[in-house]
């Protein structure tokens, strides 16, 4: 018996580690084709490769000849529109090369994108056996570097990845009971770029404990942010930093949120040929998704019994209420479903409500890997809002999936891939500390 017994364990062990070699091997592979083919180019404006990394490096020059990121003229007047942070953590490098810079700034973009993945992993691995981990971690891999929106990310080079990365281990952080340092680290996300701090709505989720020391953390960092620009600009520094921040609200390009994707498609706009010019139809169209997206969010914080999907789906609220939500916020999204994936691969299966969100999210992924924007202002803005309503259904199918199956649960009802009672602490679990 205990050799038959052996057997099976030993497959299964064998089985994970051809799998973490198989993950961790594309992983590398998949980040180095993405590597080669954004390197090839030095930054040298706001609109080629590398724009958005090429305003952070001029921000932090500077910083670097002793003015405030936000005192700039010309060209770059009103680009930045974040706390001093990330000019100040480039200002040290900014005599070397610009590609040698793009080339880091590529590789560690990419490396955190890959440990981002790694991370929702280990907070979804309580739930999963042995080789049912490495197979997750792979499909995360994939997903996220296989996505049309993580190539527009690296392109432009903005800090996305480093943010999610800093989520990742926030929510680790809240399941590990580290309800203070998860604030800090909330906090840290809205100094690299402001929104991400809205994260911070976790701490409201019904029956949450350690509210208060979450906000704590959260608020006490934030203040660094004036205070860094008070530091480097005086006063008036400071005063900038508001303004900045304030009037990165409203930029005159595209974007898919819940108020900008019916002023595309009701109005002449200038940016995409309107389906039909209708003010009435504009706001008529922003009040209902408002309502939806903000009704979503409250269903999430009264009655979601997971912390990592209540705050991933709350995430993805958030992007789609953002003044302005710039289409690479979906990566935000991807969470979503590993999550269900996880779900799904706790208990395999075609049948159940588990196995229909797992397909309508993969759906999702699918529909949103493609550019749905060739370029142009006479592009129709029906098209272009597959993005915005792809990501509206994809957290709807989420949060009413996460609804239904604690609904289900407490009714005692059994579905393919219900998933079982998990700790909501995996950080602490893979250390073997008892709870």
């Amino acid at each position: 018996m205990a050799g038959t017994a052996a057997g099976p364990c030993r497959r299964e062990t064998v089985l994970a580690v051809v799998l973490w070699v198989i993950a961790v091997g594309g992983a590398g592979y998949l980040a180095y084709r993405r590597y080669k083919g954004l390197v090839a180019v030095t930054p040298f404006d706001l609109g080629h490769t590398g724009g958005d990394f090429w305003g952070f490096l001029h921000s932090a020059r500077e910083v670097a000849a002793g003015r405030s990121p936000y005192a700039q003229a010309g060209y770059f007047k009103g680009f930045y529109v974040y706390s001093p942070l990330v000019a100040l953590s480039l200002a040290p490098f900014v005599h070397a090369s610009t590609l040698h810079l793009w080339e880091v700034w590529t590789a560690l973009s990419l490396t955190a994108l890959v440990i981002f993945g790694g991370l929702v992993t280990v907070g979804e691995s309580s739930r999963l056996r042995s080789w049912r981990v490495p197979l997750l971690f792979g499909i995360a891999v994939v997903t996220i570097l296989q996505f049309g929106q993580t190539w527009i990310e690296l392109y432009y080079g903005n800090t996305d990845p480093l943010v999610l990365v800093l989520l990742a281990i926030a929510i680790l952080a809240l399941g590990a009971g580290w309800t203070t340092i998860s604030g800090v680290l909330l906090g840290v996300t809205g100094l690299v770029k402001t929104w991400p701090a809205a994260a911070g709505l976790v701490a409201f989720r019904r029956g949450f404990k350690g509210r208060s020391r979450v906000l704590l953390g959260l608020v006490s960092t934030m203040i660094f942010g004036p205070v860094l620009a008070a530091a480097l600009g005086g006063a008036s520094g400071c005063l900038d930093f508001f303004r900045a921040t304030f009037a990165a609200h409203n930029q005159y390009e595209l974007d898919y949120s819940v108020w900008s994707t019916p002023f595309q498609l009701f109005t002449r706009s200038g940016l995409a040929r309107p389906l039909i010019v209708s003010p009435l139809l504009r706001y008529v169209a922003t009040a209902i998704l408002a309502l939806w997206v903000i009704g979503l969010l409250a269903l999430i914080l009264h009655w979601s019994d997971s912390s990592s999907l209540a705050f991933w789906n709350a995430m993805a609220c958030v992007v789609l209420l953002l003044p302005v939500s710039h289409s690479d916020y979906t990566l935000f999204l991807l969470p979503i479903l590993w999550i269900w994936v996880a779900r799904w691969l706790e208990r395999p299966g075609l049948e159940g409500l588990v196995v229909v969100v797992t397909a309508c999210l993969v759906a999702w992924w699918v529909i949103s890997r493609k550019d749905w924007y060739y370029g142009s202002n006479a592009e129709s803005a029906l098209r272009i809002s597959v993005v915005f309503f792809a990501n509206l259904a994809a957290v709807s199918v989420s949060v009413f999936g996460d609804h239904l199956q604690r609904l289900m649960s407490s009714a005692g009802l059994s579905t393919s891939g219900q998933s079982q009672p998990h700790s909501e602490n995996p950080a602490l679990e893979l250390l073997g500390v008892a709870q």
